[in-house]
């Protein structure tokens, strides 16, 4: 990245994704604008989903004789804690973004900046809301789409057993649907976040199970590959399978709009940039302690269609440029009491 002016400091940030995953590629994309705006030099390495190589890139940033300004590390298969340990003892300011750790992780680890006294502190999506939100819309769009007192069986489709975002997701909405006698839980599963891995198990289920008409998707990888299940089984999604997913890739946007996804959550993408608006702060003598040094603040927004269409047409092609990140910067708005998040005041 270039700029005209002297940079203000630098951050590098571990990513756990494959640099061509359209996730992670759109959370890079709004960091990349973020940084450019707060005069950041923001490097990005990516671990290409292997959670050791993770750990080996923290390590090899942390030996360099020119270290970064900062570390951005995300707890990705519960590898947070030995990345903070290598960030601390090179004497790296480190924040965690995006997955929070574990309270048995945090239970060894300790707060930010007490044991580990380098690792300022985290900023994480509200997990749990994404997975409310998603099993609500569901579940409405069951109610105006199907005749009354259809039965509803539900299909449960979790990223992995262990990483907070997933864990979160699934157990809120499970919250959910246990409020709603009339839907049943027929399978939970694990699809590994991965469309093949989905459309692969989504078949077997359909064919065990032929009265699935709910399927709820932790992420839009696995939902697309649900999605394709569906078709692959005579059934058209969005109308007698209603499909459910998390994020804002492109396609998920299409096809909530086009109302093949019925229910769709997104937002958390930005977790990145926003902890670079932290960051920024920090760095300029504006503490986020005051708010917390474990945030999770509302990031998700239900997306209805009309919104899907406004987001493919003010971010296309992951340009997130047009976003005044300044703006929710303390730093830069001294009259700024609370930091708000929320990808709704992104998006209207």
């Amino acid at each position: 990245m270039l700029h005209s002016t002297a940079w203000a400091f630098s951050v590098t940030f571990i990513s756990p994704g494959r640099h061509d995953e359209a996730y992670w590629f759109s959370a890079t994309r709004a960091m990349q604008a973020a940084a450019q705006q707060l005069d950041i030099q923001l490097e990005v390495l990516y671990a290409e989903r292997d959670p050791l190589q993770m750990v080996n890139l923290t390590r090899a940033v942390t030996q360099r004789r020119h270290k970064p300004d900062y570390l951005l590390l995300v707890n990705e298969k519960l590898t947070g804690p030995a990345m903070l340990s290598l960030a601390d003892q090179a004497g790296i300011p480190c924040f965690l973004s995006f997955n929070q750790l574990t309270p048995t992780q945090l239970q060894n680890s300790g707060q930010p900046r007490q044991r580990l006294k380098h690792w300022l502190g985290s900023l994480a999506p509200d997990n749990a809301m994404a997975g409310a939100l998603t099993m609500q819309g569901l579940l409405a769009e069951a109610g105006r789409r199907f005749p009354a007192g259809t039965p509803l069986h539900v299909l449960m489709m979790a990223g992995d057993h262990a990483t907070p975002a997933s864990t979160e997701r699934v157990a809120a909405a499970q919250r959910v649907l246990a409020a709603h006698p009339q839907a049943k839980l027929t399978q939970l599963v694990y699809g590994e976040w991965e469309r093949q891995r989905a459309l692969q198990q989504g078949q077997w289920l359909l064919q065990r199970y032929p009265q699935i008409n709910l399927v709820w998707a932790a992420n839009d990888e696995m939902a697309f590959g649900l999605e394709e299940a569906i078709r692959r089984h005579g059934q058209q999604p969005g109308r007698e399978v209603l499909l459910s997913a998390i994020n804002n890739s492109s396609q998920a946007m299409h096809e909530r709009r086009q109302g093949r996804i019925s229910a769709l959550a997104a937002g958390h993408f930005m977790t990145g940039a926003w902890s670079l608006v932290l960051l920024y702060d920090y760095q300029h003598g504006h503490d986020f302690a005051d708010e917390g040094l474990l945030l999770q603040p509302a990031m998700f927004s239900a997306i209805s269609a009309t919104q899907a269409q406004r987001f493919l047409q003010q971010f296309a092609n992951n340009d997130f440029s047009s976003i005044r990140f300044r703006q929710f910067s303390k730093f830069a708005n001294p009259a700024l009491q609370h930091y708000t998040f929320r990808f709704s005041a992104v998006l209207n």
